[in-house]
């Protein structure tokens, strides 16, 4: 990968840029004589965060500010003047990413000689549109958590639970994540990267509406996520977590989807930080290992797997293996200079169907999942003066993942090949006999880097915080699937009665989609007087996706990619009023450089099997299931049983045609909202959102020839609409803190996925697409906790929400002649989408932990379980969407105009319904423990 050192230098001469206060926090006020102006104020500003004490002088107006301040509890605020008294405020708290103001009043010596205060920031930031939920490690620890982000993630309004969040509409991939500043998001599956230990984090904020200029390349919501540094004294925690399997509720028959909670691990994590020089030298480091063992569920035959009863599935204890490593080194090289070094590991291994619970493998330990790895990030901030600061960030990302026979010499051969036999009621089913049929390796890393600068001008019509900048990242990413490890594939349709076997030849080299990503932002901060805050700003991006030749094939201009971020705030009682439109682009396309590698096209040979399964069954072979019945039939002992069928291409010729021009897809944003604090401990909030996604791109194969074709699907293929209610407490002298919202929202559109989408792959793919999409009207959710004086801790988290909605599903034959799919099964939307509802859904947790002080306070050890479900409310999560066997009712010719027309707009007949059409599939996991012991310091 290139590394841009000459542009990275050209930056900082030439351009000023961006990071702002979005990785830290920002502190401001006034200081004040009989309500006038006092220039010449000292402001002294210490925390055990800080790493340090800065000082600033107060202005002629009598404004001073702070920036680049870690997000935390403990600082003091301290403000002198000759004459007057001192005035101290103590135990402050900044929010990562907020403006806090704090306003001081000072008195001349003789009438008050110093005041001491403790005080409480405000909770309500009056100079933002930003919509935002934060989250303190502290406030963190005292709720039941299973150390998994996307837990965190979930608490904020409008995101619904998942391993990767749908966020306000947006799709599982259509979120951007950053830890200390660093793009933590992999560039291939646009999910989570790199892991890290819960105990490391300082603070996290989750935005989901009025996401400013400097963020691009998403289109759901943005996580901000800061680990601590350590300070002047050491620090740290031991934590020991110990979960079992045995202890929980026992799963009954209602298998469930749950990898993180339902578990039986010996969990270690540490953490240490402190100085290696004081006032100088830094660090944190954090260590967590891995181990867990999950109960996952899976058919043994095939005879069990028809019936589909969950009562007769086998229990398996799959293990996850692996840690989390994170360090960081903080240099105050100068007064005005200061560097930043991390660096983040998670190396896993497990195996991949049992561990994800695929029930239709008979021998799910048959592949092994290989993934995670690291990124490193330097960092360097100049506070140039009072009023400006630059930031230079370069940060690596590599983390591949891959699926691997466990046993890496096993292949697929005529002798023994992958089987895999489609079920009339229950769909597809791998025999243990079958071959492993997953082999996939893959590259997935970037390099970005970026020089970012602040200037503040305070004069004219009020100040203005103006930022702006330049973004340079490369990114690789691709993967190699060896089909069918080895290219054998026995398939057999048990309703059409026959049994082919399908030969692949793929020599396809791996080839990697080469990503040059540009990105220019700026934005103002216009607080136009004490009440009105304008934030103006725009982005304008630039994407080059090119193949393994380094050929363009994607080039999303600068103008092609404008997006305009625009809002308000208006000061009202200790409340604000605000509103923005933002459009947000998605840096994506990568499927059409998919279809431009070179040398991706292989060969598929099709042989009939003669006789027809009804027949072997008669003579009382099962040779998809039992390895002596297929030495019987086998091609290579027995090809007088076969008959070629034909040779089928696929893959892309390197001919990509493309219908007009392919468009980026973007994301229209209104909001509207209003914050208050209602006291000193409570805040509330309103906000209303209007999303609209335009313009996807889309693939189709309309004639099934195997070769795609690409257009812009022009005008809105998804809205989104929500209100949302939020009621906040911050942890005060009565020992409560709580966060507690309720959405309502609506979603609509023809797909769920990340621009490109399965719409319109084929003329099956059309009919009944729009409509309802991971659609949830109403989710209350409460995560709060209870401390008392004598050290007990109550932590809840409650969620109740609408159950999803579902789309029952038909089994049609793909009958167009001379296609690549033909005589080969679909699926298609019997009825619109998302015409269905499961049941709602809830779900309280529940965390009990007493602490400790001993040394006075230095050593702070604590134990506490943690009961997940603690009522055990075992919910359905999704049931057998699949209603049966039908066909089209039509005279039309198969493949004719006049028969696309009639498929594209017309349902299929049913004319063999399901048994189990309707059944649930899948619950919320039982009543799950985990208990823990830690020792803070």
């Amino acid at each position: 990968m290139r590394f841009q050192t000459k542009a990275l230098l050209l930056v900082c001469m030439l351009a000023p840029a961006l990071f702002g206060q979005s990785q830290t926090s920002v502190l401001y006020g006034t200081i004040t004589n009989e309500d006038l102006p006092l220039p010449g104020a000292t402001v002294t500003l210490q925390g055990k965060v800080l790493q340090g004490t800065r000082q600033v002088n107060v202005g002629e107006d009598g404004t001073y500010r702070f920036t680049l301040l870690p997000p935390g509890d403990g600082y003091q605020l301290t403000v002198t003047m000759m004459g007057f008294g001192t005035v101290v405020r103590k135990n402050l708290r900044l929010s990562l990413g907020k403006s806090i103001k704090m306003d001081v009043a000072l008195k001349p010596e003789s009438i008050q000689d110093s005041l001491v205060v403790t005080a409480e920031t405000p909770m309500v930031d009056t100079s933002t549109n930003q919509i935002s939920s934060n989250f303190s490690g502290d406030f963190l620890d005292n709720i039941t958590n299973d150390r998994s982000m996307s837990t965190v993630m979930a608490m904020a309004p409008g995101v619904l639970e998942g391993n990767n969040p749908n966020m306000l509409g947006g799709s599982s991939t259509d979120n951007v994540y950053l830890i200390d500043g660093a793009d933590n998001t992999d560039p291939s599956s646009k999910t989570w990267g790199t892991q890290i230990n819960f105990d490391a984090i300082q603070d996290v904020q989750v935005i989901t509406g009025g996401i400013s200029a400097e963020h691009g390349r998403g289109q759901g919501g943005l996580v901000n996520l800061v680990t601590k540094s350590g300070g002047n004294t050491f620090e740290g925690n031991f934590r020991f977590i110990k979960s079992d399997v045995d202890w929980n509720e026992e799963a009954e028959g209602k298998p469930f989807d749950e990898s993180t909670r339902y578990t039986t691990e010996n969990r270690f994590a540490m953490t240490l930080g402190g100085p290696i020089m004081k006032d100088k030298l830094w660090f944190f480091a954090a260590f967590e290992t891995r181990g867990k063992e999950n109960q996952t569920f899976h058919y043994p035959t095939m005879e069990l797997f028809e019936g589909q009863d969950t009562n007769t599935q086998v229990s398996h204890t799959p293990k996850y293996e692996g840690h989390y490593l994170n360090l960081k080194l903080t240099w105050q090289a100068a007064i005005n200079h200061r560097f930043v070094v991390a660096y983040n590991e998670d190396p896993i291994e497990f195996p991949l169907r049992s561990y994800l619970n695929y029930e239709n493998y008979g021998d799910p330990f048959n592949t092994r999942r290989e993934q995670g790895g690291e990124t490193a990030m330097l960092e360097w901030n100049w506070n140039i003066s009072d009023a400006s600061y630059l930031t230079a960030k370069i940060q690596q990302f590599d983390s591949p993942l891959n699926n691997i026979p466990a046993d890496s010499a096993e292949r697929s051969s005529a002798l023994r090949p992958v089987q895999q036999f489609v079920t009339t009621e229950a769909g597809s089913y791998y025999p243990s006999f079958s071959a492993p049929n997953s082999h996939y390796t893959s590259t997935r890393e970037f390099q970005s880097n970026v020089v970012t600068y602040n200037h503040f001008i305070n004069g004219g019509i009020g100040s203005h915080d103006i930022k702006a900048g330049l973004e340079f990242r490369d990114s690789e990413y691709g993967s190699k699937t060896d089909l069918y490890n080895g290219g054998y594939r026995m398939y057999w349709s048990e309703r059409s009665d026959w049994g082919a076997l399908l030969v692949y030849d793929d020599q396809r080299p791996a080839v990697n989609t080469h990503e040059d990503y540009r990105a220019l932002f700026i934005q103002d901060e216009w607080r136009m007087n004490d009440k009105l805050t304008l934030n103006l700003g725009v982005r304008a991006e630039n994407l080059i996706l090119k193949n393994a030749d380094q050929t363009e094939i994607v080039n999303q201009k600068f103008g092609d990619m404008l997006s305009p971020r625009i809002g308000f705030a208006y000061e009202i009682n200790k409340g604000s009023l605000h509103g923005s439109f933002a459009r947000y682009y998605d840096a994506i396309g990568d499927w059409i450089v998919d279809n431009s590698q070179p040398n991706q096209r292989y060969n598929r040979d099709w042989y009939w099997l003669n006789p027809d399964i009804s027949a072997l069954i008669a003579q009382g072979l099962r040779p998809w299931e039992n390895p002596d019945d297929w030495a019987q039939i086998n091609p290579e002992d027995h090809p007088d049983m076969w008959t070629y069928r034909n040779t089928s291409t696929f893959g892309p010729d390197n001919n990509l045609e493309v219908f007009g021009t392919i468009d980026p897809s973007h994301m229209d944003e209104f909001t509207l909202g209003y914050d208050w604090q209602l006291t000193r401990m409570f805040a509330a909030s309103v906000n209303a959102y209007h999303r609209t996604w335009k313009d996807t791109y889309e693939d189709t194969d309309f004639d099934q020839d195997g070769q795609w074709s690409f257009l812009t699907n022009e005008g809105t293929w998804r809205k989104y609409r929500a209100v949302m209610l939020n009621l906040q407490k911050r942890l005060g002298p009565d020992g409560f803190q709580f966060t507690t919202s309720y959405t309502w929202s609506q979603t609509r559109g023809v797909s769920t996925n990340d621009n490109s989408t399965a719409y319109l792959d084929s003329p099956y793919q059309v009919h009944n697409w729009r409509g309802k999409l991971l659609d949830v009207p109403h989710n209350f959710k409460f995560n709060g906790s209870y401390t008392t004086d004598f050290g007990f801790i109550v932590g809840i988290n409650y969620v109740l929400q609408s159950g999803y909605a579902w789309t029952p599903q038909i089994d049609i034959t793909n009958v167009i002649p001379g296609g690549v799919n033909e005589d080969t099964t679909e699926e298609v939307y019997f009825e619109s989408r998302g015409s269905r509802r499961l049941p709602n859904y809830t779900r309280t947790d529940l965390h009990l932990e007493y602490e400790f002080k001993l040394l006075n306070g230095r050593l702070k050890p604590s134990i506490y379980v943690d009961v997940f479900n603690v009522l055990d409310q075992r919910r359905i999560i999704d049931v057998d969407e699949d209603i049966g066997f039908g066909t089209y009712q039509t005279d039309a010719e198969p493949g004719s105009q006049e028969y696309i027309d009639f498929v594209t707009t017309n349902s299929p007949v049913l004319e063999d319904a399901a048994a189990n059409f309707g059944e649930p599939t899948l619950y919320s996991f039982p009543r799950s423990y985990y208990v823990g012991i830690n020792v803070a310091f």
